[in-house]
């Protein structure tokens, strides 16, 4: 049997070939190398650094001030937000110009993420922008994209381009803005990134101008929290209104649940700036000015973790762990916890500010009340978060890598026995511990009785409740070995349920479409053909629903019925092939 260590290197991802549905040609006319501003820069210009580069805002038909549903670095599921989300008064199709002049380095269509994305170098301020979501792309980039996706007989794609095959002219049309990918309505999202790193930095104060603001930051709660065995907080302490007091002892530190706002909008975002003081003296400060996409998960650290897990809410505090793994972000006294050793009153302000300017202050008092402490949590195994560690046992074995964990750990591991399933359901750590990368998980089948084995597929029960997701795994030797990204709950079953494909009867002119749905492992893979030859397709992922609209310049009009052909598979390899007619 292979070993678990010798897996922990074993990722395997469902790819979904899905994309979203949206105009396959855009109505505009422009070549990206026509200037609509009338002041296109060459690369002959005097090169100047990104800090104070001079970005040409990318919709400047919606007329300023403009609005955001989404600013740079707010605190998201498993990461930061890397860019600017502009509001498009709750439409698509508006003209996304180039922020500056440079080349298409990098296009990617995909059913999640940007959905549509074109990514610009600018080499003479060493910045990349990425424009996200688009509805469509312009003429000539969209016909690259297409040629090429139809070479592949796939849609999404992932294209790079070298300086010069295509040049792109500041506030040159690019595509339009849409609601691809995995965006929750009409938008364009922006990025700003330094191109020698990749790192996304903020992109506002490049477009400071574009927005009014001068709202500050709010708090909706304050908490306060106490260290595991090291403090007491008198959780009987109310703070709905001010003044704001806590009684408690020992090691302790705070949260706060806030939120800034602009004006003009009803929209919520997140706090960039937050510092926390003590009887005067500085003990926290952090600054989301730019992000890695390598430690972007330790937006976890940020937050009191299992009030999210549990609660669903986003309480931020000056606790930082162990790993210190944000230390360009943040700058602490004592790991930002505070210790409360005597008898008094200690005066704290929490200060948020946005980019703009606009300051919030939220004083509150702890009072120290000499109170008894209570015992750490001991039970389990002592996992250090800079080593490696390897549990058997029970039917599973798990491999933590070190650097996983942001704090030391106690690991717990249970089993437990449902006829549902062909292995114990394994509750495997704490799941509202997070996680900063995989870790290797192999789970022993207890009932190995299925010929096929491509069918065994592994799931996490939902943290709460019933219910369950698939997770990309393999079958090795009577075990499904995968690597997973969160501490929970784990079995194995079998999915041997093909895809359901069906037809949509009503839909806009010369536009064919299917609902592509699966009961478990989810849709690996699908194809539509006309007549026996690859058409393309395009799923939205967040409707299920694969669209064609018939291009005539590739599929020949004889007026009479063309045979329709969709495939479906999922990640078991179970298969549904529909076939119908259209006319054109």
């Amino acid at each position: 049997m292979a070993s678990i260590k010798d897996l922990t290197s074993l990722l395997f991802t469902i790819s979904l070939s899905v994309a979203s549905f949206c105009a396959c040609s855009s109505s505009d006319s422009s070549n990206t190398n026509d200037s609509d501003d009338g002041y296109p820069l060459t690369e002959a210009d005097t090169v100047t650094s990104p800090e104070v580069a001079n970005l040409h805002n990318p919709l400047p038909s919606i007329p300023t001030p403009q609005h955001l549903s989404g600013n740079f670095g707010e605190l998201r599921n498993n990461h930061f937000h890397s860019g600017l989300d502009f509001k498009t008064n709750g439409r698509t199709g508006y003209r996304v110009a180039a922020a500056d002049s440079g080349f298409v380095s990098r296009i990617v269509v995909s059913p999640w993420g940007f959905g549509r994305a074109v990514y610009v170098e600018h080499p003479r301020t060493g910045l990349t922008t990425v424009y996200g979501h688009l509805e469509s792309f312009s003429p000539d980039i969209d016909k690259k994209v297409r040629d090429e996706q139809y070479r592949r007989q796939q849609f999404s794609i992932d294209m790079t381009f070298a300086p010069g095959e295509i040049p792109v002219a500041r506030g040159a049309t690019i595509g339009r803005s849409g609601n691809t990918g995995s965006s929750g309505g009409p938008h364009l999202h922006m990025d700003v990134r330094h191109t020698a790193t990749g790192d996304p930095v903020d992109p506002m104060p490049y477009f400071k101008t574009s927005f009014a603001d001068k709202t500050a930051p709010e708090m909706r709660k304050l908490t306060l929290y106490a260290v595991d065995g090291e403090g007491y907080v008198d959780n009987a302490t109310k703070n709905e209104t001010a003044p704001y007091r806590f009684k408690a002892w020992g090691k302790v530190y705070p949260g706060i649940k806030a939120y800034d706002r602009m004006d003009g909008t009803r929209n919520i975002y997140g706090v960039k700036h937050m510092r926390l003081t003590v009887d005067g003296r500085q003990i926290y400060s952090r600054d989301i000015d730019r992000v890695a996409f390598g430690s972007t998960r330790a937006v976890h650290t940020l937050i009191h973790f299992p009030s999210l897990k549990c609660g669903g809410e986003w309480i931020m505090t000056t606790r930082v762990p162990e790993s210190g793994p944000l230390p360009d972000m943040i700058e602490a006294e004592g790991n930002g916890i505070l210790d409360i050793d005597a008898e008094r009153d200690y005066a704290c302000v929490f200060t948020l500010e946005d980019e703009m300017g606009n300051v919030s202050k939220i004083p509150f008092t702890i009072t120290g009340v000499r109170s008894g402490i209570p015992e750490k949590r001991t039970a389990g195994h002592k996992v250090r978060h800079n080593r490696d560690f390897i549990f058997h046992g029970n039917g599973i074995e798990v491999t933590i890598p070190a650097a996983t964990l942001y704090d030391d750990m106690q690991f717990t591991h249970t089993a437990s026995s449902n006829g549902s399933y062909l292995s114990a359901i394994h509750k495997i750590g704490d799941y509202t511990v997070p996680l900063a990368g995989p870790i290797a998980i192999s789970v022993e089948i207890a009932d190995d009785s299925t010929d096929d084995k491509s069918k065994y597929c592994l799931v996490r029960l939902n943290d709460k409740g019933n219910g369950s997701r698939a997770i990309a795994a393999r079958y090795i030797n009577g075990r499904m070995v995968a690597e997973v990204k969160d501490f929970g709950r784990y079995a194995v079953t079998t999915d041997q349920t093909p895809p359901t494909v069906t037809r949509v009867k009503k839909t806009a002119k010369d536009v064919i479409s299917f609902i592509l749905k699966d009961n478990l492992s989810g849709i690996a893979s699908y194809r539509g053909e006309i007549d026996g030859k690859f058409a393309l397709f395009e799923l939205d992922g967040k409707t299920a629903r694969a669209s064609f609209t018939i291009d005539r310049s590739r599929f020949k009009p004889t007026g009479k019925p063309h045979k329709v052909t969709m495939t479906a598979t999922d990640a078991c390899g179970n298969t549904t092939t529909v076939e119908d007619t259209v006319t054109f």
